[in-house]
């Protein structure tokens, strides 16, 4: 699995600023940049902190200036995008990018060879960048100017005469607070000299934000210029916190992380870099307990994404004690038997989901099927029993059990499922009723809290009753469902109207472990989706037939949300079809093979856009060019669960 790339693509500009990194902290903060070093968007910055973790982030610095000095030439190192214009070009002198233990430049000019890395410390706002003289013998003089924002990172700064640009000293840290509603950012070093005269920076650019119809103009402002006399193979230091630390070794710092890092090392190389994925997404919410972070650079932790996402990030690796902890995080804030579909930045919760709280039971079942242990599921068993209970009498979003025992979601005008795109009141994918994967997700946590009541509480009789709705539901589900003609599921059904949109929603049908369809009706959805929605990257959202089938995902916001499910490819759905594929098919190492042979583009996709990780999604139609955000829980995790289905 590739983690470097040279000079050709370091100096190739277009190449360059398409690829992005990223570095976390476990509290829901990261550092994330392009491989050359370049902002390309608003969400960039080398440390954006969650001051409430993991929310309320804010880029606090958002890059350094840097330049060396040897025999009186001076050679810039940064790569910055202004309006029209490219200041300066130390793109043009750097020779290489490596991704792994984390983001490492190197740059070399006729006199002199010197190499940058930039490393987040875990359960800290802490950035130690590390610049180590690569020549055998001779000083180099490094110039470092820090770039601050102070803002949400949502936001952009602009130049602000109100801001308070003084540098406070003790001995070695230098700290700024330029507003008094936000941190004080330390920076610890050990300069030859500083000096401390504050700067504005205007009219930096951002192309990605440009692109999607945003302001994409930032002013930056410096406090002080930094400079350092750095002798043959030695490394000078600067470490950016908001931690009151009274010292640092920024050495001891990095080797602890590298320390930490090494539980992700493993002899594939692929699963080395699903495993070192996906510790990205594991963060605090605040001091509730564990969580995971939906993606990066701008989603925090949701209900829906944390739940699919918990068997393929903690249980594939086996950290049982971890995935106990995030489902108890999220049993803490269920009310009314519904799972946070996402949080605000001030932590409220927003319950607006028909099937968060429906993954969290599989989420709990898998985790006592895959660990054994049946105390830790004890805890569980009350939110467990909630889910169930409101759920057939009904709960908020007018979510409750109808007559036949189907679940039936929302009203006109509401979006429940994870095709949940509302703009200015405009649904763009109505999937209000009864929807096909809600009602397959339904009949699986009656049949799982089944058992876990038989197995786990005694309750023999609670298991009766369980399986009892679940051979009910299974039974209306195929009259509801299938679509004898199409040989597939509709998709929703709202009263007498039902929903004929080849849509990836069915495989859980077939892909979760309790299935209501035939061995027939199984291959016949199996081979519909495969011949309608599987790409090299995953399923569709929508077949290529449908009227309203949309080849691409770009322009406006309001453009790329409107067809965000209407054609676009979504890796994590990957998983599901791995489940059904094999189902269907067997698990016989023939068919292991084969379905790693569908798994190579996303796996070779790790290569790409969000290096180390997996986008988001990607458009509908060849080239399948990545979209939205470029690093994805679901996408990761699902793609890690279906490696080692293939490698079992």
């Amino acid at each position: 699995m590739r983690t470097s790339w040279d000079h050709t693509e370091c100096q190739n500009l277009k190449n360059a600023i398409s690829k992005e990194w990223l570095e976390t902290n476990g509290l829901g903060g990261y550092a994330s940049s392009t491989i050359i070093g370049a902002n390309t968007r608003r969400h960039h910055g080398l440390l954006v902190a969650a001051l409430q973790p993991p929310v309320a982030r804010h880029v606090l610095l958002s890059k350094l200036e840097e330049s060396v000095l040897v025999d009186g030439y001076e050679s810039c190192l940064s790569t910055n995008l202004y309006p029209g214009t490219v200041f300066p070009h130390g793109f043009n002198i750097q020779n290489e990018f490596r991704l792994r233990p984390w983001p490492t430049f190197r740059y070399a000019g006729t006199s002199f060879e010197i190499e940058k890395s930039i490393c987040l410390i875990h359960g800290e706002n802490t950035m130690v960048a590390a610049y180590r003289n690569c020549n055998k013998n001779g000083t180099l003089t490094l110039a470092i100017r820090p770039l601050l924002a102070f803002r949400d990172f949502n936001k952009l700064a602009k130049r602000n005469d109100t801001a308070k640009l003084a540098v406070e000293r003790r001995d070695n840290v230098f700290s700024v607070q330029p507003y008094a509603a936000l941190p004080t950012l330390f920076f610890h070093t050990s300069p030859a000299c500083a000096n401390i005269k504050a700067d504005w920076y205007f009219q930096f650019a951002y192309p990605i934000d440009e692109e999607c119809g945003l302001e994409c103009k930032e002013d930056l402002f410096s406090p002080l210029e930094l400079v350092f006399q750095v002798p043959a193979g030695e490394t000078a230091y600067l470490v950016a916190t908001t931690e009151p630390h009274d010292t640092v070794n920024a050495a001891d710092l990095i080797e602890g992380e590298r320390q930490r890092r090494q539980q992700f090392a493993d002899r594939d190389p692929v699963r080395a870099a699903l495993l070192s994925a996906s510790d990205a997404f594991v963060a605090q919410r605040g001091a509730i307990g564990p969580t995971i972070i939906g993606g990066y650079p701008w989603f925090t932790d949701s209900g829906r994404s944390a739940m699919v996402a918990l068997p393929g990030l903690l249980l594939t690796t086996r950290r049982y004690d971890l995935a106990c902890g995030v489902l108890t995080t999220f049993a803490h804030y269920c009310d009314r038997g519904l799972i946070p579909n996402v949080f605000s930045d001030d932590g409220k919760p927003s319950y607006n989901t028909a099937d968060a709280a429906l993954w969290f039971v599989i989420a709990v079942w898998k985790l006592w099927k895959a660990s054994g242990d049946n105390a830790a599921l004890q805890p569980l068993l009350v939110t467990l029993r909630d889910i169930v209970r409101c759920y057939q009498e009904g709960t908020r979003f007018d979510i409750y059990a109808d007559d036949d025992g189907l679940i039936s979601a929302g009203r006109s005008g509401t979006q429940l499922t994870w095709m949940d795109v509302k703009l200015d009141g405009y649904v763009p994918t109505p999937r209000h009723g009864k929807a096909v994967e809600i009602n397959a997700l339904w009949l699986n946590a009656l049949m799982m809290i089944a058992e876990i009541e038989e197995k786990i509480a005694g309750d023999i009789h609670a298991a009766v009753l369980l399986r009892k709705l679940a051979d009910r539901v299974a039974t209306n589900f195929i009259k509801t469902f299938w679509f004898t003609d199409g040989g597939y599921l509709y998709d929703v059904v709202q009263g007498n109207v039902r929903d004929p949109s080849i849509r990836p929603n069915q495989i859980l049908a077939l892909s979760l472990p309790y299935s209501p369809l035939s061995a027939d009706q199984q291959k016949s959805v199996l081979d519909v989706v495969t011949k309608h929605l599987l790409t090299p990257y995953g399923l569709r959202t929508l077949s290529p037939q449908h009227e309203k089938y949309a080849r691409r995902y770009g322009g406006t916001r309001w453009q790329r949300d409107a067809v965000r499910h209407q054609g676009t490819v979504w890796p994590y759905l990957i998983g599901f079809y791995a489940d059904a594929f094999l189902r269907v098919n067997g698990d016989d190492k023939p068919q292991r093979k084969e379905l790693l042979h569908h798994l190579q583009p996303l796996l070779k996709h790790l290569e790409e856009a969000g290096l180390g990780s997996v986008s988001e999604m990607f458009n509908g139609d060849p080239p399948h060019n990545p979209e939205g955000c470029p690093a994805r829980v679901c996408s990761v995790s699902e793609l890690l669960r279906a490696y080692d289905l293939c490698r079992k």
